[in-house]
């Protein structure tokens, strides 16, 4: 049974209480304040019930003093009508639960007791699921920690042999008119990995760096001009399947925006399109502005997209078969998005695959 703690210096009261509670708690009484002070601190009581008339304290002075040595006991209190005035500044306090008064109600006492009970139990559960959420809070502190710490290895023990490993390719790279055909087909596949492990790295770099930083640094961006500087970037690799990508905008498109965060999360919605897009085709992107949104659109022949190809590590294809991309391009665009307070979606229209920005949030 649940323990509560019933506090008089009247005797006989405290036996008719613990006669009429029992069967229904586990009901210890004390005499004095003092005594019951001592009980409270080597056991937790749901429920702490005292009368306010006492030689050595008031109730509501003992009360208070339980309140911080055992803050999720339920305190009640016992008093009569000339007493009020300093019950209810107890309660506004927070230092007792409820008041009975004198003389009381059997029926009416046990229904505030089983109250005050319940409410202990509440304030208990309430109590661990905080627990369990500062454990969770501090587990997370301390991914993210580990987060910021793999991103600064991969950034350097990766990015560092990349760096030699991609210059003495470019450096033979211009002589391999001098080299045996067989040794110039290897060295096109040694170059092709090279670029494709620097891509790699790079997805994952940006990702991690996107997942971990949260804070944002706005300033006024033309989205225009940086959509441009996007296509020049990635005009080689959609050269290479002969894809033209053209940006179609009436007029400069000025909105506050993360510059850095923004650059990545477009760049690698433009690389995905281009990495979807046929051969031989066109990707279109386009800006439309009103007063109320600045919409992009990107659009392109090719498959449509699938509903998880904005989750991490989605490919689209089954983990046994040869994995073209590590399904980040899209992941990372969607946490830009998102800090953004952006709004997206992809449809077909006209057997075009169609991705859909609204940047409305970010108008100034």
């Amino acid at each position: 049974m649940d323990p509560i703690l019933i506090v008089d210096d009247e005797k006989d009261i405290l036996e008719a209480l613990r006669r009429m509670l029992r069967g229904f708690y586990e009901v210890e009484i004390a005499e004095s304040p003092f005594e019951a002070l001592k009980m409270v601190q080597n056991r937790v009581y749901h429920v702490i019930v005292s009368d306010q008339r006492m030689p050595e304290m008031t109730g509501v002075e003992f009360l208070e003093k339980v309140k911080k040595l055992s803050p999720l006991s339920t305190r009640v209190l016992l008093t009569g009508y000339t007493d009020i005035d300093s019950v209810i500044d107890s309660i506004n306090k927070g230092n007792i639960y409820r008041y009975v008064s004198k003389p009381w109600e059997p029926e009416d006492l046990k229904i505030t007791l089983n109250q005050a009970n319940e409410a202990f139990r509440l304030k208990k559960e309430l109590e661990e699921k905080n627990r369990y959420l500062e454990k969770a809070y501090q587990e997370l502190t301390l991914l993210d920690k580990a987060k910021s710490k793999f991103l600064t290895l991969v950034s350097h023990e990766l990015n560092t042999p990349l760096t030699i490993l991609n210059s003495f390719v470019e450096l033979i790279s211009e002589r391999t008119s001098e080299l045996p055909a067989d040794f110039t087909k290897a060295f096109n596949s040694i170059q092709g990995a090279t670029h494709r492990l620097s891509d790699i790295v790079s997805e994952v770099v940006d990702y991690i760096r996107l997942e971990s930083k949260i804070e944002m640094n706005k300033t006024e961006l033309d989205l225009s001009s940086l959509l441009q500087d996007l296509i020049s970037e990635t005009s080689k690799k959609a050269h290479k399947k002969k894809i033209s990508v053209k940006l179609i905008t009436a007029e400069s498109t000025k909105l506050y925006l993360d510059r850095e965060k923004m650059q990545i999360g477009l760049r690698c919605l433009i690389q995905d399109a281009i990495g979807r897009a046929p051969e031989n085709t066109e990707v279109n992107i386009k800006l439309e502005k009103t007063p109320q949104v600045v919409r992009l659109s990107i659009e392109r022949l090719g498959p449509p997209l699938s509903e998880e190809a904005f989750t991490a590590f989605e490919t689209g294809q089954p983990l046994m078969n040869h994995q073209k991309n590590l399904g980040l391009e899209l992941a990372t665009c969607r946490l830009v998005l998102e800090r953004h307070s952006a709004s997206f979606r992809s449809f077909v229209r006209d057997s075009k695959s169609l991705i859909e920005i609204d940047l409305g949030a970010s108008i100034r």
